[in-house]
Formats: C-alpha cells, sequence, structure tokens
C-alpha cells in the first residue's frame, strides 16, 4: 500500500498545494510513512520548472520509505459524467476511507457509468469514487458533513474553507426525489478537474 496525491499543474502553478500537503503529512503520520517535507517540495519543484507551460495531471506515489514515484499526463479534458448508486460496506477498513492510499478494492465497480455515487448502508450520500459531491439546492452548494466516512477532498475542504459551499447531509432517497423533480443539481470536485457537471442514472 502507498500513499498518493492527484493534482493539477496549470503554466508551473499546483492550485491549492497546501491542502495536498497536508493531506499527505498528516495521512503519513497516521499509517507511519516517512514523510520528507523537504524531498517532497524538492519533487514538486523539480515537476513544475519542466512542466511550467499547459495544463497536466500530476500524480505523486509516497512509498512507505520515503521514496516518491512521479507520473505526469496530459489533463483530463472531460467535464461531464454519469453516476449510479453503490453501497459502501460496514466491513471496509476506515483507514482506506479516510487516507488517499493504493488500497481501492472499496471503489471498484463494472463501469455501466463514469462514476458511482456511494452511500452508507443506512442511506446517507457519501462521496463519489473519483472525488465529493455537490449538491446545488436554492443556489446555494452543499456537500456531506465528514464523519470519517468518506476522504476528504482537497477541492472540498478549499470550497468550504472559501465559504463557497456548507456542509448538509442529504439520504439517498431524498436525493432521487429531488433530483427527478429536478429541484438540485449534481457536481464532481475534485483538485484535477475542479468542478464537473453529474448526471444521475437511476
Amino acid at each position: 500500500m502507498q500513499l498518493f496525491e492527484t493534482m493539477k499543474i496549470d503554466n508551473g502553478h499546483i492550485p491549492r498545494l497546501i491542502y495536498h500537503t497536508n493531506r499527505i503529512k498528516c495521512s503519513s503520520e497516521r499509517l507511519n510513512f516517512k514523510f520528507d517535507e523537504h524531498a517532497w517540495r524538492n519533487e514538486l519543484n523539480d515537476v513544475t520548472t519542466k512542466y511550467h507551460s499547459g495544463q497536466y495531471r500530476l500524480k505523486i506515489v509516497l512509498h512507505a520509505e520515503s521514496e516518491f514515484e512521479t507520473k505526469v499526463s496530459p489533463l483530463p479534458e472531460k467535464s461531464s459524467f454519469t453516476a449510479k448508486f453503490q453501497v459502501l460496506p460496514k466491513a471496509v477498513n476506515p483507514t482506506f476511507i479516510n487516507n488517499k492510499t493504493t488500497e481501492r478494492k472499496h471503489l471498484s465497480h463494472n463501469h455501466e457509468t463514469d462514476l458511482i455515487l456511494l452511500t452508507s448502508e443506512d442511506g446517507k450520500v457519501l462521496e463519489f469514487d473519483i472525488g465529493n459531491i455537490v449538491i446545488e439546492e436554492d443556489g446555494k452548494w452543499y456537500t456531506p458533513s465528514y464523519k470519517d466516512d468518506f476522504l476528504k477532498g482537497c477541492m472540498r475542504d478549499y470550497l468550504i474553507d472559501s465559504d463557497k459551499l456548507v456542509e448538509k447531509d442529504f439520504n439517498k432517497n431524498e436525493l432521487i426525489y429531488k433530483y427527478h423533480n429536478n429541484e438540485i443539481r449534481l457536481f464532481l470536485i475534485n483538485s484535477l478537474r475542479e468542478v464537473a457537471d453529474v448526471h444521475l442514472c437511476l
């Protein structure tokens, strides 16, 4: 198992870098990984210097012994997604839910849709498999409250800190009803794609 962060390079700049750094640093402490912040920043500086023009997808994997593995690829252009519901079993180890690790079996699906929208066994709407959810209702943006039951994304934290996003829980049945009646819109948010439309397949 490794830790990793997926970030956007935008003309040599990494948006929300402080959020990514804090997340991988905190996860390293929890999981007893050796995280060398100086080496981390040197790695990022080397990459952003090389890719100083254009937009890219940057993935940095942290191995347990403080070794970094860097992968850069073109930034995906997809801006809208389809999604279906999938229940997150209670048996899943919270370590894999609350930290961004390479152990992601609980997020696997058959890809009939682009994404899965995870719910708890009692129906609480949680997150997408590649990012957090935003529910737009009456012109305001909402996202589920965090109870150690999903991965807190960097874009989510940034929007909350910027007073653009408010925590509010939605039940699966409530979400379906409001979506059917065009009372809400759904968005995927993550630090790479930022904000993308989602069509819920029911």
